[in-house]
């Protein structure tokens, strides 16, 4: 059985989609505004519930947002459905996020609310805590001159769990572990 040439053209274009999407979380993840700028349309629209607007300001605001209250975030997409129809794409993918808090109490309370210490009854200033988000992007996705970007991006949460952290640096196998990443183009992802 031979492929058509309109199987081939949306096999090449689910691919670009998915680039798109992947290089979003990394544009997130090592906050690189330029490529969030990338990911989107100059007219494009995000509604992340913290932010509903044109998404070449939400770049600009989301990696600031991200460098001022976390030390570590890592976003990754999962199950990615797409429907395809010409130049227009909508798609839905499954989102699992991880955040490490500033471990500074006025953040931790920003972050998590002011009940959140006392219902858990711990010190902010000696404990870092740590967020999990579960969620979807659910998007429509537009090819103009060949290139796939996103036109309009809409954040859903389906969960969270929030927590003190357990992560260990200096210790066990973790001691010998140097090669971390960077929330900059000096992350090793960069070097070629």
């Amino acid at each position: 059985m031979t492929a058509t040439a309109a199987e081939l053209q949306e096999l090449v274009d689910r691919q670009k989609i998915y680039h798109v999407l992947t290089s979003y979380c990394r544009a997130l993840d090592r906050c690189d505004v330029q490529l969030m700028k990338d990911v989107y349309w100059p007219d494009g629209f995000d509604d992340h519930g913290v932010f509903a607007g044109n998404a070449q300001e939400f770049a600009e605001f989301i990696i600031r947002e991200i460098q001022e209250w976390f030390e570590v975030t890592m976003h990754a997409i999962m199950n990615v459905h797409m429907e395809i129809s010409g130049d227009i794409a909508h798609t839905e993918s499954y989102l699992f996020a991880y955040h490490r808090v500033k471990g500074e109490p006025a953040k931790v309370r920003d972050v998590f609310g002011p009940t959140y210490l006392k219902r858990f009854g711990f010190d902010a200033s000696t404990v870092q805590n740590d967020f999990l988000y579960g969620g979807r992007y659910v998007d429509r996705l537009e090819k103009r001159a060949g290139t796939w970007r996103i036109a309009k991006r809409t954040v859903v949460m389906d969960w969270n769990l929030n927590q003190p952290t357990t992560s260990l640096w200096d210790e066990g196998m973790f001691s010998v572990l140097k090669l971390l990443g960077s929330r900059d183009r000096s992350d090793p992802v960069y070097a070629r």
